[in-house]
């Protein structure tokens, strides 16, 4: 098993202590209790790796304190906690992104910018943030303030780029390609950017996987496992059977990660639904990138999406909220022949599925571990029209 000094402290891992196999035993077991009423005959599914699996984790996103010393600090809250652990492992991290983290911080208190305190309404900085595209070995990283000027930006970029090039490469090489500031217009301590603006270089990673490229944008979401082709959306799709010649619809489809493999497998025509405008920039570019002239991108919330008629396929991928009322109502009205249901929480699956039992069966789950060492769990559910 793999050990870190920050373990039990560091709130980025809760089970690091305990073999892989008891892990997913628990989460499957798990998901079978929760998904019980729904799933008849079905067994759910769950590889167990080779190896415990370890740097893994694609995102960097560490919060920015005030130190004793009076200076900011980076790093990962503490379990229930806002207190803030300086990170020098991860076991769950690229090594290279904590590297990078590390080096981070010492820009931050070399320039000595100010962390931003909630309540006393006090300094700018929110976070610093990193995203590996794990196929390519580019790395973009980024700040988080609140809105006004930031003057320091071109100086903070260029001691980042200096940073990074001096920083232990692996048998895996990184490359920054960009530094972005990220603003935040809320004055909590939520720590994602609303508004994205190149510092120095590009504001996104190419990343190449499953013979597809895909541009990700600094305010688009991807999947923050290295293995994610892997574990998720090949076992996913093979799920479904042939898709050659069918009408696939991806819902919440991001930069294309489903749509764009359904069209690259044979799909008929692929609409990908995503209210993100970065994201819905990256999907129109990428399937462009990759030449896959049936694919088109709706740029609307879900719900309220105008899909097309005769619908084969769909995929869900909805937040950890799932999919509500009005998203239910969207599935129900569209009426595919079957329902990918990607959840990263076995809790909203359930609920959703008592709203959608009446009209789809499930035929077959799978545990995708995404999280390893974590309590969090994906899960891919498919559904048959009854």
């Amino acid at each position: 098993m793999p050990h870190c000094h920050h373990f039990g402290t560091c709130g980025g891992c809760s089970l690091l202590d305990q073999p892989i196999a008891w892990q997913l035993r628990d989460k499957v077991a798990a998901c079978e209790r929760l998904l019980a009423p729904f799933l008849g005959d079905v067994r759910i599914a769950c590889d167990e790796p080779e190896r415990p699996p370890v740097h893994h984790r694609t995102r960097l996103l560490y919060p920015v304190r005030v130190g004793k010393d009076k200076l900011p600090i980076v790093g990962i809250y503490e379990f229930h906690s806002h207190h803030v652990v300086r990170i020098d492992e991860c076991k769950t991290q690229d090594r290279w992104l904590t590297h990078l983290g590390r080096a981070m911080e010492d820009v931050l208190r070399e320039l000595r910018l100010q962390p931003f305190v909630p309540a006393r309404g006090h300094g700018s900085v929110k976070a610093i943030w990193a995203r590996l595209a794990a196929g390519s070995g580019e790395v973009c990283a980024g700040i988080v303030t609140r809105p006004g000027a930031f003057a320091e930006g071109p100086a903070f970029a260029a001691a980042v780029v200096a940073a990074a090039a001096g920083l232990p490469q692996d048998r895996h090489a990184r490359r920054l390609v960009g530094v972005v500031h990220s603003i935040s217009d809320r004055d909590d301590e939520f720590l994602l950017g609303d508004r994205h603006l190149p510092l120095r270089g590009r504001d996104h990673v190419v990343d190449r996987r499953d013979g597809l490229e895909f541009r990700v944008s600094a305010g688009s979401f991807y999947q923050v496992h290295a293995g994610a082709h892997a574990l998720l959306y090949r076992p996913a799709i093979a799920m479904c059977g042939t898709v050659a010649g069918k009408h696939v619809v991806d819902g919440y489809g991001g930069v294309g990660g489903f749509g764009l493999r359904f069209a690259k497998a044979g799909a008929a025509q692929v609409t990908i639904v995503e209210d993100n405008v970065a994201a819905c920039r990256d999907a129109r570019h990428n399937a462009e990138r990759n030449q896959l002239t049936n694919v088109r991108v709706v740029e609307a919330p879900f719900p309220s999406a105008e899909l097309p008629k005769d619908v084969d396929v769909m995929v869900v991928d909805p937040p950890r909220a799932g999919l509500h009322d009005a998203g239910i109502a969207r599935v129900l009205a569209a009426r595919p022949q079957q329902l990918l249901y990607v959840a990263c929480a076995a809790e909203s699956l359930a609920r959703d599925l008592v709203a959608l039992q009446a009209a789809y069966r499930v035929t077959a789950v799978r545990v995708c571990d995404l999280f390893p060492h974590t309590e969090h769990v994906e899960l891919v559910a498919l559904l048959q029209r009854r």
